[in-house]
């Protein structure tokens, strides 16, 4: 415990071990490993992006004001120099790019038309933009490009759909609110990272600080830093005062039931080597740990107490006993109680969720660390004699303990089990699936605001789905997006999606380019170049020629002069077209299905889609572990101790879910893996019971509704989580283990009692 608690400090003082990213809890997609790549590649890229709109009714003011900020978060080394994208270098490196292999590029529309054998009005276009009012060639560009294709292409270039314009090197839009300045910036480190978070999120609020209270501007954010930052700091909050009431529950319970010090230190000595040990190990295995899997974590609090009051309760027995002797009793149910417990968390290694994962070494290493303590130091540190209030507790324990034996309080128990009938019956009928990923946690309200704000002013439509190219090599891959480009027009017709970006809508294929030069030559050049130059009064000598080197997109990916292409090229012939404004996903899948290549990846609904499929299969595993537990429980009890044993924890499995259903409560993937861990820590109640012998059933009996409210105070408190996820799971536990508890008496042997039934 010593070198857990060094190794601990170690880590922390190291580097903040600390995530926030909730995707990392979340499955890998094991079936198609393009997809995975894929969804990694562009989440991490659009992670690492945010934007900030500055707004201010004086132009001068706004743009001050952004400058101000754009060096404010340069300063702190964590952000690349923002604006980079669009400064006056960057668009000649974009134009010299396209200059040098002019004679391959095309725009849809003048590509069309020369198919066509329009290019007569492309030749006529060329005259009216040369001769016509507000000419836009001068010489240099007419020998170069006397057609004018270049800038035709220039301005076709699928650029994100935005009411945005350049003005002086920064994106701006006026309107009747005043003068509206976008700062996109990108992050040079994990915006996952809690050191980072806290750096750029103090750095707004200084600069916000430092603003002219009497006319500031208008500041709006979005991106995933802002909304990891808060996320991660509501669930630090929030983890710090679970734990804390679930600890000091946990304290004030044990208080009452032993009413001394030394069974208050003893528990606590436990708990501490569970949590310790848990966290360590966890750390050991992962090197990091998701704030959230700290949430789940506290519950650790309550389920490693259990070992402890199994122990301190003994001391209310009347024999006369040694601590060593009154250990060596209980140490087959404790025995048998860590087996199961460790089942049930080792179900949740199996799951490929690396968030449960954590949970469930944290837990199963907690848990054995919990019962070692118990084993070890627990009799050595134990001295204290019999309580005085041990016959007035035992006598309250067998009073509670008779309500399942004494035949006067049938009716009660008709009674009670009606009620579970009536439950089951009503709620089986309600019980609904809902594994919507946006559900899992929810966004803050003021950046959720920021982001409605920025959509409205600048007409970003920030989206993630997107078409998936996958082919042998890149030249095919952009062959494969070429002849999708209809298709994506004609959704733009339709209003199906807003804009698509691919790849080869800024580098044509080779072979599209050497296709695009053969029609220039013969339904451009060859008719109509003559009476072009004869009209604008220059000689064939005069011009200077496109060279016929085509554009290899390895050479535009290397120039980086192109906006947004490495972000649509992951690799090699892994490719992706962006899709802004999708109205309708399930048409999308529809229309692309049977073609090769090509895959729509919705990352959202795919998550969605597969917590369902894990839900299903979360719910097979609770089945297998039950029946795991079964064939264990008629080896030790025989088919009718089995039978006893297994009851509490079956009513409440098929309670539970009824209930949620009944209260309006989904049933998610959560709420399935929580059951598997009710399984385990019901049937801790339940062997407890069964081990027991008659004579010592009041103290057992004490020891297990002492374990169920010390869980009940851990996962309990989850309920209260303003994180859907986490108060499902913990009203998932906090009601089984409620009545299970209820029930733990019915585990134990009968007994022949005068007046019992």
């Amino acid at each position: 415990m010593v070198a857990a608690g060094i190794f601990l400090v170690f880590s922390f003082r190291q580097a903040n071990p600390l995530r926030t990213d909730l995707t990392a809890l979340l499955p890998l997609e094991q079936q198609d490993p393009a997809r995975q790549k894929a969804n990694d590649l562009i989440s991490r890229s659009l992670a690492k992006r945010f934007i900030v709109l500055i707004s201010h009714k004086d132009r001068a003011q706004a743009r001050a004001r952004a400058a101000e900020l754009a060096k404010a978060l340069e300063e702190t080394k964590l952000v690349r120099p923002i604006g980079d994208d669009f400064s006056p270098d960057q668009f000649r490196k974009l134009g010299t790019l396209y200059f040098a292999h002019r004679a391959g590029l095309l725009s849809p529309g003048d590509r069309d038309a020369l198919l066509a054998d329009q290019g007569q009005d492309l030749a006529e276009r060329a005259m009216a933009q040369i001769v016509g009012p507000g000419a836009i060639a001068d010489a240099r560009l007419l020998k170069a490009d006397p057609f004018l294709l270049l800038p035709s292409f220039l301005l076709n270039l699928p650029f994100p759909a935005t009411k945005l314009a350049l003005d002086e090197g920064m994106l701006a839009l006026r309107d009747e609110n005043g003068t509206h300045i976008l700062l996109s910036a990108n992050l040079l480190a994990d915006p996952f990272d809690l050191t980072v978070q806290q750096t750029i999120v103090s750095t707004f609020n200084r600069y916000e600080a430092a603003l002219d209270r009497l006319d500031p501007p208008s500041i709006r954010r979005l991106g995933a830093v802002f909304f990891a930052e808060a996320g991660a700091h509501k669930a630090i909050d929030e983890s710090s005062w679970l734990a804390g009431f679930s600890l000091a529950g946990t304290i004030l319970l044990i208080l009452v039931a032993f009413r001394g010090l030394r069974p208050l230190f003893l528990n606590l000595l436990v708990i501490a080597a569970g949590v310790v040990c848990g966290l360590s190990a966890c750390l050991l295995v992962f090197a990091q740990v998701h704030v959230a899997v700290l949430l789940f974590g506290i519950s650790l609090i309550g389920v490693a107490a259990d070992y402890g009051f199994y122990y301190t309760a003994t001391i209310f027995a009347a024999e006369d006993k040694t601590p060593e002797q009154r250990l060596k009793e209980i140490l087959p149910g404790l025995s048998m109680a860590l087996l199961i417990a460790v089942l049930g968390y080792g179900a949740l290694a199996i799951a490929p969720f690396p968030g449960l994962r954590q949970i469930a070494i944290f837990s199963a290493v907690g848990l054995v660390s919990a019962y070692i303590t118990t084993v070890l130091w627990l009799p050595l540190a134990d001295r204290r004699k019999r309580p005085a209030h041990a016959a007035q507790t035992l006598r309250f324990i067998t009073g509670l303990s008779r309500l399942w034996t004494d035949r006067r309080w049938r009716v009660l128990r008709l009674g009670f089990c009606g009620v579970l009938v009536v439950i089951v019956a009503a709620g089986l009928g309600r019980i609904s699936f809902d594994d919507d990923l946006r559900k899992l946690q929810p966004l803050d309200a003021s950046l959720i605001a920021d982001q409605s704000a920025i959509t409205a002013v600048t007409g970003l439509n920030l989206t993630t789905q997107y078409l998936l190219v996958e082919a042998a090599s890149d030249e095919r891959a952009l062959q494969l997006e070429e002849q999708i480009a209809p298709m994506l027009g004609q959704w733009q017709k339709s209003g199906l999606i807003k804009t698509a970006q691919s790849p080869a809508a800024y580098v044509p294929s080779l072979a599209r380019q050497a296709e695009n030069q053969r029609l220039q030559r013969e339904k451009l050049i060859e008719p109509f170049r003559a009476e072009l130059l004869e009209a604008i009064g220059l000689q064939a000598g005069d011009l200077n020629p496109a060279p016929d080197e085509k554009l290899a997109l390895a050479t535009a990916l290397e120039s980086r002069a192109i906006p947004f292409l490495n972000e649509l090229v992951l690799e090699p012939g892994l490719h992706v077209v962006t899709l802004q404004g999708v109205t309708s996903p399930e048409r999308i899948r529809q229309e692309i299905a049977g073609m090769a290549g090509i895959k729509f990846v919705d990352p959202t609904a795919d998550l969605s889609a597969l917590l369902g499929l894990y839900r299903f299969r979360a719910l097979v595993l609770l089945a297998c572990s039950l029946g795991v537990i079964s064939l264990l429980a008629a080896w030790r009890y025989g088919s009718s101790g089995a039978a006893r044993a297994l009851a509490p924890s079956f009513v409440a499995l098929l309670v539970v879910p009824c209930a949620l259903g009944l209260l309006g409560y989904a049933f998610t993937f959560f709420n399935a893996m929580a059951m598997v861990l009710l399984l385990s820590f019901t049937m801790d109640y339940s062997v407890f019971c069964a081990e027991g012998k008659a004579e010592s059933r009041p103290i057992t009996l004490l020891a297990v509704w002492l374990a169920a409210l010390a869980t009940i105070l851990s996962f309990g408190v989850l309920g209260f989580s303003s994180t859907p996820v986490v108060a499902s799971f913990g009203l998932t536990v906090l009601l089984g283990v409620a009545l299970a508890g209820l029930l733990a008496p019915i585990a134990a042997p009968a007994l022949k009692e005068p007046g019992g039934s």
